[in-house]
């Protein structure tokens, strides 16, 4: 294999994935070696369209770990590996800061999370705002106070043009219990609708989910008594709580569609809802590696 032009070998090593790329192939012989460091094939890695949409500085948070690197990002990393490695460790904020963005460092594939800023709110007035700063990825947290809103409604949406081609998808709902506010209105027999798609096209999954309780320790798999299943919340180690709200399969050639994701209460069920705080979607590819 070593008779093979080395442009050759790059070019296959670009044409596998990052997994393969530092694992058996550079153990194939020294060109193969030699290829899966090289900058042609870690630049097929990276997403130059989403580093072209990398927020100013002041429109993120001062704890960014991007804050010292220099806004030429492509420049600032000579060695393309050195950035990929350094992009699946630590989100990107881009599209002013709204949104931030990382690699499955096995895969490849985009991750984002939508901030809760960007979330539409069925009924805006019902939400307070809440300064919070505990981590350097959230501000102004809104929470659900005392129940004012009649209809719970929360979407989010994005284009599917910056999601990774023949990807299936899943939508999670970050949120945590207020503590102050009473929890209200939920409970194990209060369903929850979801809704994962592109309006219009029939690509679609929905779901009837739960949140049963604020007692954090029924949501912890190895708890008695603990809600098993994906229709209930899961305890993340960022102490966020996560709720699936369904897949989506991104295929080659749907290219620069809005996907829409959303909560809100089931129509037939009345009652006031309190005692919850948003945190945004995660849109995570399968098999990733999740930030919390």
């Amino acid at each position: 294999m070593d008779a093979l032009p080395q442009e050759l070998i790059q070019e296959i090593v670009s044409r596998t994935s990052p997994a393969h790329a530092s694992g058996k192939l550079s153990l194939l012989c020294s060109s193969f070696w030699s290829a899966a460091k090289s900058n042609l094939v870690w630049e097929r890695f990276l997403p130059p369209d989403l580093i072209a949409r990398r927020a100013v500085q002041d429109q993120v948070d001062y704890n960014d770990p991007w804050k010292n690197i220099d806004a030429d990002t492509l420049r600032a990393f000579p060695n393309k590996k050195d950035l990929y490695l350094f992009l699946c460790d630590n989100p990107l904020y881009i599209d002013n800061g709204v949104m931030y963005t990382w690699l499955d460092k096995l895969s490849g594939n985009r991750c984002f999370h939508i901030g809760p800023q960007s979330l539409t709110l069925g009924h805006p007035d019902g939400w307070s705002g809440v300064h919070f700063w505990r981590d350097w990825r959230y501000n102004i947290i809104p929470c659900l106070d005392q129940g004012r809103p009649k209809n719970l409604e929360i979407e989010g949406k994005m284009s599917t043009s910056i999601l990774s081609q023949n990807t299936t998808y899943t939508a999670y709902l970050l949120f945590n219990f207020t503590g102050y506010f009473y929890f209200k209105g939920f409970g194990k027999k209060e369903p929850l609708e979801t809704f994962v798609g592109i309006d219009g096209y029939g690509e679609s999954d929905s779901r009837l989910v739960y949140i049963p309780t604020d007692n954090p320790k029924y949501y912890k798999p190895d708890e008695p008594g603990a809600f098993i299943g994906p229709q209930y919340p899961v305890l993340r180690k960022d102490e966020l709580y996560e709720i699936e709200l369904g897949s989506y399969v991104n295929k080659e050639g749907c290219e620069n569609r809005e996907l829409r994701m959303s909560l809100k209460k089931v129509k037939s069920r009345r009652g006031v809802k309190s005692g919850i705080s948003l945190y945004g979607i995660e849109i995570l590819p399968e098999s990733s590696v999740k930030t919390g």
